[in-house]
């Protein structure tokens, strides 16, 4: 099991394996772990076990649920953690403000490639490593 002291960790939230095998891929000769859920229940735990985090959601796998457990995430959460979301198929560009203000850092309504997202995943980890928190 990884130290939570020392490992980074890109959390993925699909309900479909898509963007967490290409982060595999594309991280496959990093220290980074790629920790892949299919429940939001697993979200926070799988966050915590690790010193810095980045959470990528596709909201086509559950938007309400996804929606109800940023609310509560934004009250339990004890630092910062960059939330990235993707869009697929659901038209999410109304929803852009109402996930923002639930604490979603990025916000990408359309497709994007495995190694822009890995691009962004990196600069995220790194402002968390930078933040001290």
């Amino acid at each position: 099991m990884p130290s939570a002291t020392t490992s980074s960790a890109i959390v993925v939230f699909e309900s479909r394996p898509c963007h967490g095998p290409e982060l595999q891929r594309q991280f496959a000769h990093s220290e980074i772990v790629i920790r892949e859920c299919r429940s939001v229940d697993d979200l926070f735990q799988s966050i915590e076990e690790y010193a810095s985090s980045v959470l990528v959601i596709d909201p086509d796998s559950g938007l309400v649920k996804v929606i109800e457990w940023l609310g509560s995430f934004a009250t339990k959460q004890s630092r910062h953690i960059p939330i990235i979301v993707i869009g697929g198929s659901t038209d999410l560009r109304e929803l852009e403000w109402i996930l923002r203000e639930a604490g979603v850092t990025a916000f990408l309504p359309d497709h994007i490639s495995g190694v822009d997202l890995a691009r962004l995943c990196r600069c995220q980890l790194g402002l968390v490593r930078g933040s001290g928190k």
